[in-house]
C-alpha cells in the first residue's frame, strides 16, 4: 500500500505540500456527499469556494508572469494550455457551491461540485507537475552544458589552450552542482537525494585528477601512462555526469520495509504527533500527508470489504478528516494564541479516539476479508491440483485437449491475487519488522508465482503435457506457500479476536442454515453449510498453530483438551449435513439433530475461546490431559473442500460420495473422548445451555413443534393464538392480511401473461385464497379470545395457507423472473435500513419505464395486435407497476429486517413490469417471438435486424429526391446505430445475477431499439411502397392462410399464395437478369461491383421472405413478423436503389431500363414481346449478352460479398432458392447462381486453392485455411462436418475473418505496385468489399458471443 509518491508523480517536498491537503479535501468531499444525512453542511461552502476560485486565478496570473519572463518553449507551450482550464475549473467550483446553498440536499449538485473540485485538483497537480519538469530540464540542460565542455576540455592540445577550456568547464560545473544540491534538497525519496549528493562528490573529487592527467598527457603526449589516466577520467566524469541525469529522470521508488506495516507506521506517527499536540509541531510535520496516506489506505481495504465493514470504515475516515479539517481551520484563523492551543489539544484528543475506532473498524475489517479469502482460494487450487494429478497419471503418448482447465486456472489466477491483496493488507497492520519481513515475503513469492501461471495459462492452448507438469508444481509451491502465509498471519493477527469473529460467522451461516430450511432450499442450505464448515475448519487451524508456538506446556495441554472437544463437534456436524444432503431435496427427519449438533459445536467454540484465555481448562490432574498428549489415530479429514466442489459443479453425488467415505474414516475415531470431556466439563457450565438453538437471535417461535411446515408469519400466528396474545395477534392478522392481498394482486396480474394451464390454475389458487383468508384470520381471532376452543382449526388453516402461498409461489416466480431475483437480491442485503440508492434504482426503473411509454406513443406507430391490447391499457399498467414500486419500497422499508415477508411484493413488482413489457411488445408485434426465444438469441435477432434496417435506410436515402428526407433517414440510421452500441453494451454488461438497474437498462434498450426499427420501417415503407407492395401482398396471403386454417377456403387460400409468389419470382427473376446484363454499361468499377453485388442478393434476399411466408402457411403459426418485415424493407430498399442506378446509366434503351423497374416492383409489362422487338440490335447485345461476358472469377467475387448475410439465413432457404429460380427459368447462367452462397463460396475456393502451389507462400496456406473453415461452417449448417456446436462456429467465423485480414493487406501490397491503373482500381474495391463483410461479421459475431 503506497501514497502518491509510490507512483512517482509527486518527486518534492513542496509540491507534496500543496498537493496533500488539497486530496484530503477533495477525499472529505466525496465522503460527504456519500452521507446524506446532514445536507446542510453543503449550504456553508460558498465562502471556501470563492478562495479556492480567487486562488486558482492568483495561481494562473504567478504562472502566466512566469512563462512570459522564461525562455523554456517546452514551458511555456505546456503551461498555457492548463492555465485557462485551472482559472475555469476554480470558477465551476463556485457556481457549484452556490447552486448547494441554494438546494444543499440536491444530489446532482454534489455530484457536480465533486466533478469541479476534481477538476481543480488535477489542475493545480498538471501546473505543478509541469513547473518541476521545467526545474529538472534546466538541470539536465546543465549537465548536457557540462559533458559539452567536457568534451572541448579533452581535445585541448596546449596548456594555453587547457586553461581557457578548464576555466569555462569549471564555470559549467558550479552551475551543475548548484542547481542539482537545490533539487536534492527538494526531493522526497531520500535514495535519490543521497545518489545525487555523491554524484556532486564524486565530481569534485574528480577535478584534481582531471587537471594533472590533461597537463601530463599535454606535456607527455608518448605516454602510454597519461593516456590512460586521461580515459579514465574523463570517462569517470562523463558516466557521473549521465549518472546524475538518469537520477532526474527517474520516478521516486517505494520506501524499504520498515520497523512496522505501511498503516501501522502512519497510525503511530500520527498519534505520536497529535500527542504532542502543538501549534508549531503540527504545522511543519507532514501532518496533511500522513492523514492522506492513512485514510486512503482505509478506503482501499473498505473498497474491496463487506457492505457493512465498509461504511463502518468509510464513516470513521470522515469523521477523521472532518477533525483533520478543524485543525487545519484552528492553525490558519486562530487569533487568540490561549484559545487555539486549548481547542487544538481537545481537537486533538478527539481525533486520536476517531483513530482509534477507525484501528479496531479495520483490523475487524481485514480479519473477515482473511476469514473470507482462503477458504475458497484453498479450495479452487486443491482442485486444480486434483486435475492436474489425474491428467498425469492418466498420461498416455495421445495429445490432450487442455481447454477444459482454463476455467480451473482463472479461477485460480483470481483468487491468488485476492490472496496476493488481502497479504498486502495483513502486511499494513504488521506491528514489527520480523512480521512484517514473513509476510511481506510469502506476498512476493506468491506474485512471483502468479507471474509464471498466466505464461502457462496461455500455454495450455497447445495441449502440452508439459505445460500440466509445470502447472502442477506451481499448484504444489502455492499450496506450501499459502500455508506459510497463514501461519505468519497469525504473528500478525491476534488468534483471539479471529475465533470471535469466526464464531460470529459461524453462528450467521447457522442462522443461513435454518431460513434455507424453511424454505426448503437444497441449494442455499448446502452453501450456508459450506461456509460454516469452512469457517470451523479455520479457526482449528488457528488455534493448531497458536499451540505450536505456546511455550506454556500446562496451558497447551489444557488448550489441546478443549481443541479435540471442537474437532469431534466438527465431525458430527459435517455428518448432519451429509444426511440432510443425502437426498434431492433437504432431509427433514434429521434437522432436529443437525440443529443440536450445529447449537453443540457454537458452544464448543464459545468453550474453545475462553480457553484461549486460559478458562475452562481442564483440572491438572484430569485423566484428559494425559489422554491429550497421546497421538490422534485419525485425525479430522478436512470436508470443506467437497462443499465447494459442490457449489461449483452443481452435483451432490460427488459430495455426499466423498463424505461417505470421510465419515467412515470419522467413525473409527473413539468417542469417549468426548463423552469424558462433557463429564469433565459439566461444573464449568450447564448442560442444557448447549442444547440452545444458534437462531435464537431471530424469533423465538416455535422450534419444530408441529408435524407440519409454516410458513415464519403463520408460525408467528398460531405461536401467538396459542399464547392468547390479542394485541401481537392483531398485527400478524395485518400481515397475513396484506400477504394475501399480495399474491392475489400478483396472481392477477400473471393472468395476463401465462399460457392456458397455468392461467386457469392461478385463477383456483387465487379464489381460494381470497376465501380462505378470512377464515383463517376470524378462526385465529376466535380462538385467541377464547378459552375453550381448541387450536386444531388454526392448525388446519395454517397448513392449507402456507400450501397455498408456497404453490402460488412456484407458479409466479418463473413469470416474474429476473426482474424478481434483482429486486430482492438488492432489498434484501440491506435490511432493516434501505439506503436511498435502492430507492433511486428503483425510481429511475419507473423513469426509464415511463420514458419508453411515451416514446412509444409519440411514436404514431399503430398497434400490431389483433386490437385486444391498446395504449389506454398500455398506461393503465404503467400506473400499476408505478403505485407496486411505491408500495414495495414503503413495506420494504417497514419490515425491520423480516426478510422471508419480502417476497410478496418483490413478485407483485416483477409481475407489474413484466406485464408492462409484455403489453408493449404486444403493440410492437414481438410479443410471440421475443417470449419464444432465450436473451442471447434476440440479442443476435435485433442485431441482425438493426443492421438490415441501417443499410436499407443508407440506400433509401440516396434515392431520395428530398434533401430534407435524405437527412431525416441519415439521422434515424445514425440514432438506430448508436442505440444498438448501446444496447450491446448492456447486454454485455448484464451479469449472471444481475442488479435492477443493469437488467433495466437492457430491457429498457431492447424496447427502444424495437420501437425505432418498427419507426423506420414505417419510414421506408413509405419511400419504398412501389417495391414493397408485392411482398407485402404476399405476406397478407400468408397471414389470412394461417389464421384461417380451420375453414374451408384453405386450399384456395393456399393456391392464392402459390400462384402470387410463382409470379412474383418470374418478374424479378427476368428483371435481376437484365440488370446483370446491362452493367457493363456501368463504366465506374465501384458502382459496377456495388450493383452487381446488390442485384445478387435480391434474388437470395426474396427467396428467404417467400419462405418464411410459406412456413406461416404450412405450419399456419405466426411468429417474428418484425424480421419479415425488416427483410421486406431491405429488399424493397435494394431494389429500389437498383432501379434508380440503372435509370442514371446512359446507353441503355429507357423500354428495358422499364421492364426492370417493372419487374422489380413485382409488375408484368403487357407489351414484352412489342418491346423486345423495338430494341436494336446494338443495344439488345447489350441488354442481353451471353453468359462468357463474366468470368467465373468475378462470379465468385461478386457471390461471396453477401456470404456473411447468406450464412444468416441459408436453413430457411427452400423450393424457392436462386437455384430452383434458375431451374424454372431454363437460363443456365453459370454454376455460382445454381449453389448457395456459402456453399459455392467454399468449393469455389477449394477448387481454385488446390491449383495453387502452397509451398513457401502464406497466402495460399490462408486461403487453403480459409476454404477449409468455410466448408466445415457450410457442413454444420446441415448439422454435419467437425463443427460440434454453435460457439465453434462463431469461433470458425472469427478464424475467416483473421485470414481475410491477411489476405487484404496481402491485395494492399499487389495493389501499390500494381501498374495498370483499372486492376489498382479493382483490387481496392475488392479491400473494401471484404473489410466491408468482416466488420458485418464482427458485429454479428459479437452480438453471438453472449450465447
Amino acid at each position: 500500500m503506497s501514497s502518491l509518491l509510490d507512483y512517482g508523480l509527486i518527486r518534492t517536498a513542496a509540491v507534496e505540500q500543496v498537493v496533500a491537503p488539497i486530496a484530503s479535501h477533495l477525499c472529505h468531499l466525496v465522503l460527504m456527499c456519500d452521507n446524506v444525512e446532514e445536507p446542510e453542511q453543503f449550504s456553508q461552502l460558498e465562502r471556501a469556494a470563492q478562495a479556492v476560485a480567487k486562488a486558482t486565478e492568483n495561481m494562473a496570473t504567478v504562472a502566466s508572469r512566469q512563462i512570459r519572463e522564461t525562455e523554456d518553449e517546452v514551458l511555456y507551450m505546456e503551461m498555457s494550455s492548463l492555465l485557462e482550464s485551472v482559472t475555469v475549473s476554480g470558477q465551476h467550483v463556485l457556481l457549484a457551491a452556490q447552486k448547494l446553498n441554494i438546494q444543499p440536499s440536491l444530489t446532482e449538485h454534489r455530484e457536480e461540485l465533486i466533478t469541479a473540485t476534481q477538476n481543480v485538483f488535477l489542475g493545480i497537480v498538471k501546473v505543478l507537475l509541469v513547473d518541476d519538469d521545467a526545474t529538472v530540464r534546466r538541470v539536465i540542460a546543465a549537465a548536457d552544458q557540462v559533458l559539452e565542455r567536457l568534451s572541448e576540455l579533452g581535445s585541448s592540445s596546449d596548456i594555453k589552450s587547457l586553461l581557457k577550456s578548464f576555466q569555462v568547464f569549471s564555470q559549467a560545473l558550479l552551475l551543475l552542482n548548484s542547481l542539482t544540491v537545490e533539487r536534492a534538497n527538494s526531493l522526497q525519496d531520500p535514495r535519490q537525494t543521497k545518489q545525487l549528493l555523491n554524484s556532486l562528490e564524486t565530481l569534485t573529487r574528480c577535478i584534481s585528477m582531471l587537471h594533472t592527467a590533461m597537463c601530463t598527457t599535454i606535456k607527455h603526449p608518448t605516454s602510454e601512462q597519461a593516456q590512460v589516466a586521461k580515459r579514465y577520467i574523463l570517462d569517470k566524469v562523463q558516466s557521473t555526469v549521465s549518472d546524475i541525469m538518469i537520477t532526474l529522470k527517474s520516478e521516486c521508488h517505494s520506501e524499504s520495509l520498515g520497523p512496522c506495516g505501511y498503516y501501522t507506521g502512519r497510525r503511530n506517527s500520527l498519534l505520536q504527533l497529535l500527542t504532542n499536540s502543538s501549534t508549531s509541531s503540527i504545522s511543519g510535520s507532514g501532518f496533511d500527508s500522513i492523514v492522506r496516506d492513512l485514510v486512503f489506505h482505509c478506503m482501499v481495504v473498505a473498497n474491496s470489504s463487506r457492505r457493512e465493514f465498509q461504511q463502518r470504515v468509510v464513516g470513521h475516515c470522515r469523521h477523521i478528516l472532518q477533525f483533520w479539517s478543524d485543525i487545519k481551520g484552528i492553525l490558519k484563523f486562530s487569533e487568540d494564541p490561549d484559545d487555539s492551543e486549548q481547542s487544538l489539544k481537545k481537537t486533538c484528543t478527539l481525533l486520536m479516539q476517531q483513530i482509534q475506532m477507525l484501528d479496531e473498524a479495520l483490523m475487524i475489517t481485514v480479519l473477515y476479508q482473511v476469514l473470507d479469502t482462503f477458504p475458497t482460494a484453498s479450495s479452487t487450487a486443491e482442485e486444480l491440483l486434483s486435475v492436474t494429478r489425474q491428467i498425469l497419471d492418466a498420461h498416455s503418448s495421445t495429445d490432450m485437449d487442455l481447454n477444459f482447465i482454463q476455467p480451473l486456472v482463472e479461477d485460480f489466477i483470481s483468487s491468488t491475487d485476492r490472496i496476493i491483496q488481502v497479504a498486502n493488507f495483513v502486511s499494513a497492520v504488521a506491528v514489527d519488522a520480523k512480521s512484517l519481513e514473513n509476510v511481506e515475503n510469502s506476498r512476493a513469492f506468491l506474485t512471483r508465482l502468479r507471474a509464471q501461471i498466466s505464461p502457462l495459462s496461455l500455454e495450455l492452448a497447445d495441449n502440452s503435457v508439459q505445460t500440466v507438469q509445470k502447472l502442477h508444481e506451481v499448484c504444489q509451491k502455492w499450496e506450501e506457500e499459502t500455508s506459510q502465509l497463514q501461519d505468519v498471519l497469525g504473528d500478525v493477527m491476534d488468534v483471539r479476536e479471529f475465533t470471535s469473529v469466526a464464531i460470529n460467522e459461524i453462528a450467521n451461516e447457522r442462522y443461513g442454515c435454518d431460513a434455507a430450511y424453511r424454505e426448503q432450499s437444497y441449494k442455499l442450505f448446502n452453501e450456508h453449510a459450506t461456509h460454516l464448515i469452512c469457517h470451523m475448519r479455520l479457526v482449528i487451524q488457528s488455534v493448531k498453530r497458536h499451540l505450536d508456538r505456546s511455550d506454556n506446556p500446562i496451558y497447551r495441554n489444557g488448550l489441546l483438551v478443549l481443541l479435540k472437544q471442537v474437532q469431534s463437534s466438527q465431525t458430527k456436524v459435517g455428518e448432519s449435513v451429509k444426511d440432510m444432503l443425502s437426498g434431492s431435496s433437504l432431509n427433514v427427519e434429521v434437522y432436529s439433530t443437525f440443529s443440536d449438533n450445529v447449537s453443540m459445536a457454537i458452544q464448543h467454540f464459545k468453550v474453545l475461546r475462553q480457553g484461549l484465555d486460559g478458562q475452562q481448562h481442564p483440572h491438572l490432574l484430569s485423566p484428559l490431559r494425559e489422554r491429550a498428549r497421546q497421538p490422534e489415530v485419525s485425525p479430522v479429514k478436512d470436508i470443506c473442500e467437497p462443499y465447494l466442489d459442490y457449489m461449483r459443479r452443481g452435483s451432490h453425488v460427488p459430495v455426499l460420495e466423498v463424505m461417505e467415505r470421510v465419515s467412515q474414516t470419522e467413525h473409527e475415531e473413539d468417542h469417549s473422548d468426548e463423552e469424558t470431556i462433557e463429564a469433565e466439563l459439566t461444573h464449568k457450565y450447564d448442560r442444557d445451555d448447549l442444547k440452545i438453538p444458534a437462531v435464537s437471535a431471530g424469533p423465538r417461535l416455535i422450534h419444530k413443534s408441529f408435524e407440519f411446515d409454516l410458513l415464519p408469519l403463520l408460525y408467528e400466528v398460531v405461536t401467538v393464538t396459542k399464547g392468547k396474545d390479542v394485541t401481537a395477534l392483531n398485527q400478524a392478522c395485518t400481515g397475513v392480511l396484506e400477504l394475501s392481498n399480495c399474491y392475489a394482486q400478483a396472481a392477477k396480474e400473471a393472468l395476463a401473461i401465462v399460457d392456458a394451464v397455468d392461467h386457469q390454475t392461478l385463477e383456483s389458487f387465487r379464489a381460494e385464497l381470497v376465501s380462505l383468508t378470512p377464515l383463517l384470520v376470524q378462526t385465529a381471532q376466535e380462538t385467541a379470545m377464547s378459552s375453550v376452543m381448541s387450536t386444531d382449526s388454526i392448525y388446519k388453516y395454517s397448513t392449507q395457507f402456507s400450501d397455498l402461498i408456497n404453490n402460488t409461489r412456484k407458479v409466479l416466480l418463473p413469470v416474474a423472473g429476473a426482474w424478481y431475483h434483482a429486486v430482492y437480491n438488492e432489498l434484501q442485503g440491506n435490511l432493516p435500513t434501505i439506503p436511498s440508492s435502492v430507492t433511486q434504482q428503483l425510481n429511475e426503473v419507473m423513469t426509464l419505464c415511463a420514458d419508453l411509454v411515451q416514446f412509444l406513443t409519440s411514436s404514431d406507430l399503430t398497434a400490431q395486435s389483433d386490437g385486444q391490447e391498446t395504449f389506454s391499457m398500455l398506461h393503465n399498467k404503467l400506473n400499476k407497476a408505478q403505485n407496486n414500486t411505491r408500495y414495495l419500497v414503503e413495506f420494504a422499508a417497514s419490515l425491520e429486517g423480516q426478510v422471508d415477508q419480502l417476497e410478496g411484493p418483490c413478485i407483485l413488482w416483477g409481475l407489474s413490469i413484466q406485464t408492462l413489457l409484455n403489453s408493449l411488445d404486444k403493440i410492437l408485434g414481438t410479443s410471440t417471438a421475443m417470449n419464444q426465444l432465450a436473451p442471447q438469441k434476440q440479442l443476435s435477432m435485433l442485431s441482425e435486424n438493426s443492421l438490415r434496417i441501417q443499410e436499407a435506410a443508407r440506400l433509401t436515402s440516396l434515392n431520395c429526391k428530398s434533401a430534407y428526407k435524405s437527412k431525416q433517414l441519415t439521422g434515424y440510421q445514425d440514432e438506430l446505430k448508436t442505440l444498438t452500441e448501446a444496447y450491446l453494451k448492456a447486454a454485455e454488461e448484464l451479469d449472471i445475477m444481475p442488479s435492477v438497474m443493469q437488467l433495466a437498462k437492457s430491457e429498457i434498450f431492447q424496447r427502444n431499439l424495437l420501437i425505432k426499427i418498427r419507426v423506420l420501417s414505417g419510414h421506408l415503407s413509405k419511400a419504398n411502397q412501389d417495391y414493397d407492395t408485392a411482398l407485402r401482398n404476399i405476406v397478407s396471403i400468408a397471414y389470412l392462410a394461417a389464421e384461417h386454417f380451420r375453414e374451408n377456403n384453405t386450399d384456395d387460400a393456399e393456391q392464392k399464395f402459390e400462384n402470387a409468389v410463382q409470379t412474383l419470382f418470374d418478374n424479378v427473376k427476368l428483371a435481376t437478369k437484365r440488370v446483370e446484363d446491362s452493367l457493363n454499361y456501368i463504366r465506374d468499377p465501384r458502382a459496377r461491383s456495388n450493383l452487381r453485388s446488390i442485384n445478387d442478393h435480391l434474388s437470395f434476399q426474396i427467396s428467404d421472405i417467400i419462405s418464411r411466408a410459406k412456413l406461416m402457411v404450412e405450419t399456419h403459426y405466426i411468429c417474428d413478423t418484425l424480421s419479415l418485415d425488416v427483410q421486406i424493407q431491405c429488399w424493397s430498399a435494394k431494389a429500389h436503389y437498383v432501379v434508380e442506378e440503372i435509370r442514371k446509366q446512359d446507353g441503355i434503351h429507357q423500354e428495358a431500363k422499364e421492364q426492370i423497374r417493372a419487374g422489380l416492383q413485382g409488375r408484368t409489362p403487357d407489351n414484352v414481346g412489342e418491346v423486345l422487338a423495338t430494341i436494336p440490335p446494338r443495344v439488345k447485345e447489350v441488354e442481353f449478352p451471353s453468359d462468357t461476358t463474366m468470368t467465373c472469377w468475378q462470379r465468385g467475387n461478386a457471390e461471396s460479398i453477401d456470404a456473411a448475410e447468406a450464412n444468416m439465413n441459408l436453413e430457411s432457404v427452400s423450393k424457392y432458392g436462386p437455384g430452383n429460380m434458375e431451374k424454372d427459368g431454363g437460363v443456365g447462367s453459370g454454376a455460382y447462381k445454381e449453389a448457395s452462397g456459402l456453399t459455392y463460396t467454399s468449393l469455389f475456393l477449394k477448387q481454385e486453392s488446390d491449383s495453387w502451389d502452397p509451398k513457401d507462400n502464406r497466402i495460399v496456406q490462408v486461403t487453403r485455411k480459409m476454404a477449409d473453415t468455410i466448408c466445415y461452417m457450410t457442413q454444420y449448417l446441415k448439422k454435419k462436418g467437425p463443427i460440434p456446436n454453435k460457439e465453434a462456429f462463431v469461433t470458425a467465423a472469427k478464424d475467416v475473418i483473421s485470414n481475410c485480414q491477411s489476405v487484404t493487406q496481402f491485395i494492399r501490397v499487389i495493389t501499390n505496385h500494381c501498374l495498370d491503373k483499372q486492376c489498382t482500381v479493382e483490387l481496392s474495391l475488392i479491400v473494401e468489399q471484404i473489410l466491408t463483410i468482416t466488420n458485418q461479421l464482427n458485429i454479428i459475431s459479437r452480438s453471438e458471443d453472449l450465447d
